[in-house]
């Protein structure tokens, strides 16, 4: 290679290294452009008297991860109606960058009096956690799978589904046992309808074998093993729980 090409070779490189610190110095000044943006965008449609047209803006913004957008979907887990809180959970569960922050407000959110009576809220809140990953939400996660709501109970099993934590095999292990424990006992479990009632015996029976099933699932979304049944759970984790890893 003579003198002239080499000098070009060294100028291309010299130049793609100036090009990607260039692009370095770019990308948060965009990104704060484009959650900018996205805000002012929010705010117009956020002025709507429609519900939906408000729960809509919220989806849209958080579909912008940013500090920014953060902070103006935060406070809507507790603000305004239904929907918008919906909305917001479940779009915070994007905002994986940020869950230091978002996972904390998420949990408090979840046992916040405002949303004690809001199912959809909740199960949306438990959704978005479960999006998020985050280790620190794992005890409130499971905590919730005894939630009075088996609509609620639900979400949080498929939470810890999507989270996909060993830590979790053991607690819906236990739960399995209880659940197995009260439709032989012909019990409730505590576990009631969306309406707040226990309802008859072949209601509260139905209820928990939907739990049952979506234990299942969770189980089989940790492990990605297909066993149909709790005892063939039982025997699996019986023999697999010392040396389990879950698998990617």
């Amino acid at each position: 290679m003579n003198q002239g090409a080499r000098s070009g070779v060294q100028y291309t490189e010299m130049g793609s290294k100036a090009a990607g610190l260039l692009l370095l110095f770019l990308l948060p000044a965009q990104d704060d452009k484009a959650a900018d943006e996205a805000i002012e965008r929010f705010k117009t449609t956020y002025r709507s008297p429609d519900p939906l047209a408000r729960s809509l803006a919220a989806t849209e913004l958080s579909k912008v991860p940013h500090e920014k957008t953060m902070k103006v979907l935060i406070p809507l887990l507790t603000g305004d109606v239904g929907k918008v809180r919906e909305a917001a959970a479940k779009g915070l569960g994007d905002f994986v960058d940020y869950k230091k922050v978002v996972t904390p407000m998420m949990i408090a959110a979840l046992s916040s009096p405002a949303n004690a009576k809001e199912l959809d809220v909740r199960c949306a809140i438990l959704t978005g956690l479960g999006k998020l990953k985050d280790p620190n939400a794992v005890d409130a996660i499971h905590r919730a799978f005894r939630d009075e709501s088996v609509k609620v109970a639900k979400a949080a099993i498929a939470a810890a589904g999507d989270m996909r934590f060993k830590e979790s095999m053991d607690v819906l292990l236990e739960l399995q046992r209880d659940v197995q424990k009260w439709i032989k006992a012909k019990q409730s479990g505590g576990y009631r309808d969306d309406k707040g009632q226990l309802g008859d015996e072949g209601q509260q029976k139905a209820r928990l074998e939907d739990l049952q099933r979506t234990i299942i699932k969770g189980f089989q979304t940790i492990t990605k093993e297909k066993w149909v049944t709790a005892q063939e759970w039982e025997i699996w984790w019986s023999r697999k729980r010392a040396t389990f890893e879950v698998p990617k």
